[in-house]
């Protein structure tokens, strides 16, 4: 594991990026701002440190992760990073974007009722997670689900 600056990554490695294409898994989009607390990026970063690959610093794991860093984050930002081998990831660039792609998701799945349920406890527990969530439903759509209607607790 090592920390170097965000500026010094040079963006997704190509072999990664033409994967994507490839399957026309092109990137949908990213997180909007409002899900990730800035103030715990850093700490998010060292729970999914980004997964990079030779001496440019190229990105092939937590790519999204990496592309809301370069858009909302300074390019001093110190990230955490796993080094990757760089002669393996030819052999390996379409298992590492089907597992950030397929797996990853589904290990992280959420449902809304848990949604509702953490949106009630970070309400009051901000100190412990800042964030500007406006409402459940707004949770909900951030985390990608369909918010469940007549909970109460909207602001």
């Amino acid at each position: 594991m090592l920390t170097i600056k965000l500026g010094d990554i040079h963006g997704i490695h190509p072999d990664f990026s033409r994967v994507e294409c490839e399957l026309d898994l092109a990137p949908v989009g990213l997180p909007d701002p409002a899900l990730i607390p800035r103030a715990l990026a850093t700490r998010i970063n060292e729970v999914y440190p980004l997964v990079i690959c030779g001496p440019d610093a190229l990105c092939i794991g937590q790519t999204t992760l990496y592309r809301w860093f370069k858009a909302h984050m300074d390019p001093e930002t110190p990230v955490r990073c796993i080094e990757w081998p760089k002669g393996r990831i030819k052999q390996f660039a379409y298992q590492l974007v089907l597992i950030e792609r397929l797996v990853a998701p589904a290990l992280a799945q959420i449902t809304p009722q848990q949604v509702r349920d953490l949106y009630t406890h970070i309400g009051t527990a901000t100190e412990k997670w800042p964030h500007e969530y406006r409402s459940h439903a707004h949770l909900a759509r951030l985390a990608g689900v369909k918010p469940l209607k007549g909970c109460g607790g909207e602001k």
